[in-house]
């Protein structure tokens, strides 16, 4: 049984405390775990940018990849937020399986994707 680590980062810290509650209440996530705002640098809109950003740790299943996707995106504030789904090398069972019962997809998601979850 796999698990994913998705990195999201968010520039505000109470916008992406709504963020993770919207995405554990809709059981997309099983977690979600925000860091304290870092610096970012990095380049764009043709220069070097810095800015202070809050690192979200989120752990789901590999089959609300899409759907999560889709809703990161949707509330994101930025044009292209970073997302990166890492599927963990080893899990403990116990954990794994928490995470399975703590994110396993909604009746809601199965309806607005035919019964068919994210193949990413």
């Amino acid at each position: 049984m796999s698990v994913d680590l998705v990195i999201v980062t968010h520039p505000d810290q109470e916008a992406a405390e709504r963020l993770v509650s919207s995405l554990v209440s809709k059981r997309l996530i099983a977690c979600g775990h925000l860091l304290p705002k870092g610096t970012s640098l990095f380049f764009w809109d043709g220069g070097l940018q810095r800015e202070g950003e809050v690192t979200l740790l989120l752990k789901t299943i590999s089959e609300n990849r899409s759907a999560l996707e889709q809703e990161i995106l949707r509330e994101h504030p930025y044009r292209v937020p970073e997302i990166l789904f890492m599927t963990a090398d080893f899990v403990t069972a116990g954990y794994a399986a928490w995470v399975r019962d703590s994110c396993g997809p909604t009746e809601e998601i199965r309806r607005e994707t035919g019964g068919i979850l994210g193949s990413a």
